[in-house]
């Protein structure tokens, strides 16, 4: 189980960290590129994908996959819309964000990431705005 950025008082986080039930410890992992809150997380091939989020000022397009095996962040494309609060899901080979907040409005839309070419593209509306 991973816990990742957040915010202690206004200031947004970069921080991650890592639950072992066996020893029942929390270590510290390799932070993030960009510090965070109300990201969407989901596992992905053998990686944790950290999309969008807040960074005390806006709404983020960026996302990054964490690698537990090299213990390192890699930047990805961005995604075609800011989001925080987003909702995130893996279905088949591909990675989704629905709906989530840009700054201004509740978004109804929902993208998907292509892995081949490092990319997020528009695919069809949700039905009413969602967020968190």
């Amino acid at each position: 189980m991973y816990v990742v950025g957040g915010a202690e008082s206004w200031n947004c986080l970069n921080t991650v960290e890592r639950y072992d039930p066996d020893g029942n410890t929390w270590t510290l992992v390799a932070p993030m590129n960009v510090a965070r809150r109300g990201a969407a997380v989901a596992a992905h091939e053998g990686k944790l994908f950290v999309v969008g989020g807040f960074d005390g000022a806006r709404a983020l397009r960026c996302v990054e996959a964490y690698d537990p095996a090299r213990n390192e962040w890699r930047m990805l494309g961005s995604m075609t819309s800011p989001r925080s609060n987003a909702g995130v899901a893996v279905l088949g080979d591909a990675v989704y964000a629905v709906g989530g907040f840009d700054g201004n409005d509740f978004l109804n839309t929902t993208e998907v990431y292509g892995a081949a070419a490092d990319e997020w593209s528009d695919c069809a509306a949700a039905p009413p705005p969602l967020s968190g």
